[in-house]
């Protein structure tokens, strides 16, 4: 015999609800297991925060690829259209390269811009781990459709997360160091913080990270059939002054530049991954269409 449920909140009868002190406890349960991944993650990060502060300094001690290309493109263009090589001036000796170093005047700062990086080499590291635990926490509350979509939407938005933050310091990051070197002359030498160097490379990180998380979250919200691919063509324009309303928020027209030309080229990539998601939607229920009327007659 089936259980009855209870008309007013829908619980089979032999059964009860799990107590708000059950959901505290394993809540605060969950909550240590993050806290203590995190320390030991951040410990664990301690010796490769050097290599990653070294890395992010590795625009200020040696050529980029910017440097490479930069030469590259010179050549192609004397070659192919030398009447614009000359006019622009391209035909001078580049400048040679200067090696710089980061500088400090606070004491302990070097200390504390080393603990900044290994908390959030720990993160990354611990981020796996710590969104398990809050899959477990969410696992039991939601539908099984519902699980269909939460866990591949968090393992995904944490990779695309973290090549986001990847992109930044390996092509953008470059590009903003080697532009802003190339004011340095005979009466103007920059004499660059570290607190303001490191923070303004975790900064942009940080924004590269979110700007990838677009296409996943236009992804999602095609599939559960909330965003339309006509729409975001609609308000193409809005998207575009958004991005540089976005990106004004840097006080330099380089780094503006930076934001919002990717901003934009993952809004178009959500388009066209959105208008993929409903035109195989569309397939799927012509295919259903189709099959309903042998179905009848059979």
């Amino acid at each position: 015999m089936k259980d009855k449920k209870d008309n007013n909140t829908g619980v089979k009868k032999g059964e009860s609800r799990m107590p708000f002190l059950d959901h505290f406890s394993e809540l605060r349960k969950r909550f240590v297991y993050i806290f203590l991944a995190l320390i030991i993650c951040t410990g664990f990060s301690w010796h490769l925060s050097y290599t990653a502060i070294n890395f992010i300094e590795l625009p200020l001690k040696k050529p980029t690829y910017v440097t490479y290309f930069s030469g590259y493109a010179k050549a192609m263009i004397k070659k192919d259209i030398p009447e614009v090589y000359y006019a622009l001036g391209l035909n001078k000796a580049p400048k040679k390269f200067v090696r710089h170093i980061l500088h400090y005047s606070k004491p302990l700062e070097p200390f504390f811009i080393q603990v900044t990086v290994s908390l959030i080499l720990g993160f990354m590291i611990a981020l796996p781990f710590i969104l398990f635990h809050i899959w477990q926490f969410l696992k039991p509350g939601l539908l099984k459709k519902e699980r269909i979509y939460v866990l591949p939407f968090m393992l995904f938005g944490t990779t695309f997360f973290i090549l986001g933050m990847s992109f930044m310091i390996l092509y953008i990051w470059p590009a903003v160091i080697n532009f802003s070197l190339s004011y340095q002359s005979a009466d103007l030498s920059p004499l660059i913080n570290l607190t303001s160097y490191i923070d303004f490379a975790l900064r942009l990180s940080l924004i590269f990270g979110v700007i990838f998380e677009l296409p996943l979250v236009s992804a999602l919200l095609s599939f559960a059939g909330i965003l339309k691919p006509g729409f975001l063509k609609k308000n193409r324009k809005y998207a575009l002054v958004i991005s540089l309303i976005i990106a004004a928020f840097h006080a330099d027209i380089v780094t503006m530049f930076f934001i919002a030309v990717p901003l934009y080229s993952m809004y178009e990539l959500s388009i066209l991954i959105s208008s993929v998601i409903w035109g195989f939607k569309k397939r799927k229920k012509n295919r259903i269409d189709t099959a309903k009327p042998s179905a009848s007659k059979a």
